[in-house]
Parts: C-alpha cells; structure tokens; sequence
C-alpha cells in the first residue's frame, strides 16, 4: 500500500479525514480503504483498512488495523500488517507487525514484535 519515502499513491483515496482542530471520542473501525487523523482520538481504531497518523494528528487508544503510517502521536498499542514510523513520529507502546520501518528522528518506547516472516519464508539471521 504504501512505498518508502513515498506519499500513499493516489489510487488510494483517503475515505475518511479526522481534520485539525476535530477531537473524536470513541472507537473507529475501518472497513476499508485509508483513513487520516490529523485531529485527535480518544478510543481505538481497528479494521482491515489503512490509516496515516498526519503531523498534528494524535491517537490515545490501541491502533489494529491492516497498515499504518504514523507522522504524529500515538500512546497506544500497534498490531499491522505494516508500520511505518516517519521521522516526526512519537510512539508510546508495543508494536506488532511483520513489517516495521522507522525513520531517523522518530521516537519509539515500547515493545515491538516481528510476527508473520515464516509466512514469507524467510528465517531471521541472528
């Protein structure tokens, strides 16, 4: 979905938009498609779809959704498919994923566990 150093791709359309200045309470499921926080979340988001955390964008909740590009803030638990932590990032909590990206500059405490690279055939080189 998303390529490196790369915007998501047009193809893509972001279906929903949390703007600046929007605070959302509760929790967000994402059926389908990208979905962008630039505003804030207070709650979880789930579902199978992509989300980008913007800049300004902040989510107080556990993230579980299929891909996630992060810019903002989250405090919270991650589990994707894919993350990506830009170089703005700041993550508080423990990741899961198969595939995980982090920029120069992005700020991670937690946990992070790589699942799913069986599934790739690939064995880690310790």
């Amino acid at each position: 979905m998303f390529k490196r150093d790369v915007k998501p791709s047009t193809s893509q359309e972001i279906k929903t938009l949390i703007a600046v200045g929007c605070l959302f309470e509760g929790n967000l499921t994402i059926r389908e498609g990208l979905t962008r926080i630039d505003g804030e979340i207070k709650g979880n988001v789930m579902g199978s779809g992509g989300l980008i955390v913007g800049e300004q964008g902040s989510i107080k909740g556990n993230i579980s959704v299929g891909e996630v590009v992060i810019y903002g803030s989250v405090e919270g638990d991650i589990s994707a498919n894919s993350v990506e932590l830009k170089a703005s990032s700041r993550v508080k909590g423990n990741i899961t994923t198969s595939e995980l990206i982090v920029e120069r500059g992005a700020v991670f405490n937690g946990e992070c566990r790589m699942e799913g690279y069986e599934k790739k055939g690939a064995e880690p080189q310790l």
